[in-house]
């Protein structure tokens, strides 16, 4: 097969890992400008993907799915006649979904488990230099490309409505200027940037750059007000009260968003936002990192220590998180005035 002329991509999370799929998406539409690509992810995340320009249709599956719906779906694919089915996941649910597909060719990442273990269990490297998880994401279409194709960016889009939208509300919490996003959030506590340095980087671009601060996040993010109460400085806290659009509306008009290795902060690069990033537990090699060159990343590549696991799940089994605890505010803020100064 060398053109596809139906594709459906499927991964199902997390909002990092989809944006990242989009780079894929974008490739192939690239040299393969006649195609339709369609996409299958959880119905939480779907949102993600909406008008996004590449994409011609969104298939949503619910997260309690079992096995018999999910078999149901994959019959379902099956009946569209797609010419190919890229699995970019490659769990037991995309599994089960792939077992429906009789005529459908399909392909499937395959995880470097293996490098993963050496890398947290040994730390031992044998990742290529130039790994990272937009070209590993390509691999399963390596042979439908030419040899020596380029890989797209990722790209999320936002409608003008949406930024309008996002820009009154703002206002109602008399914001009418420039300012930056803080994701502080993280779904494991080991990735988590403690508040009172934050609040001091905060308040160190607030009196510098005279931007506004913005707190988006998840309603159990409770970081966010914690942060609030201790920055000198007033901060916009709106976590737990945007969707999914909104806050990519929000982000959007952001002159950087700033934060852990979490979703939002890949999301506002496939919009062009740059995003300083703090990575403790998590490396390249476990997907973590940024890709725009106006981005930066804090991290302390000597501690032999980190990585010690592929989401941050693991507890430190140190005295002490070094890999968190040693990023220092006056760290973040210097990377932050380099974003700024571009």
């Amino acid at each position: 097969m060398t053109h596809p002329r139906t594709i459906l991509v499927l991964r199902f999370s997390s909002i990092g890992d989809i944006v990242q799929t989009t780079s894929v998406i974008g490739t192939m539409k690239k040299y393969f400008p006649e195609s339709k690509i369609d996409f299958m992810t959880l119905s939480k995340f779907a949102p993600l993907l909406e008008g996004h320009p590449n994409v011609n249709k969104i298939h949503a599956v619910d997260i309690n799915a079992g096995y018999k719906k999910l078999r149901q779906t994959g019959f379902e694919m099956e009946m569209m006649g797609y010419d190919l089915a890229i699995d970019l996941h490659n769990t037991t649910r995309s599994r089960i979904i792939r077992k429906g597909f009789i005529k459908t060719k399909n392909i499937y990442i395959k995880k470097p488990r293996w490098n993963r273990f050496k890398l947290f269990a040994f730390h031992q490297n044998d990742f290529s230099q130039n790994f990272s998880v937009r070209s590993w994401m390509h691999e399963p279409i390596n042979y439908l490309l030419p040899e020596n194709y380029s890989t797209e960016n990722t790209q999320l889009f936002v409608s003008k409505a949406e930024k309008v939208t996002a820009r009154n509300l703002l206002q109602n919490y008399d914001l009418d200027g420039r300012y930056f996003v803080i994701t502080p959030g993280a779904a494991w506590a080991q990735k988590r940037w403690e508040a009172d340095r934050y609040a001091k980087v905060i308040d160190d671009c607030v009196n510098k750059f005279q931007m506004y601060p913005v707190l988006i996040g998840g309603v159990g993010d409770d970081i966010c007000e914690l942060i609030k109460i201790t920055a000198d400085s007033p901060v916009i806290d709106i976590h737990g009260k945007t969707n999914l659009r909104e806050s990519l509306a929000i982000i959007c008009g952001a002159e950087f968003v700033l934060g852990s290795d979490t979703g939002f902060l890949h999301a506002g690069e496939a919009m062009g936002i740059p995003a300083v990033t703090l990575l403790g537990p998590t490396s390249r090699e476990t997907g973590a990192g940024v890709l725009l060159k106006e981005s930066k990343v804090i991290e302390d590549k000597n501690l032999w220590c980190r990585p010690c696991s592929q989401n941050g799940s693991i507890p430190c089994y140190r005295k002490e998180q070094y890999c968190m605890t040693g990023i220092q505010p006056e760290q973040v803020f210097s990377a932050v005035s380099k974003v700024v100064a571009l």
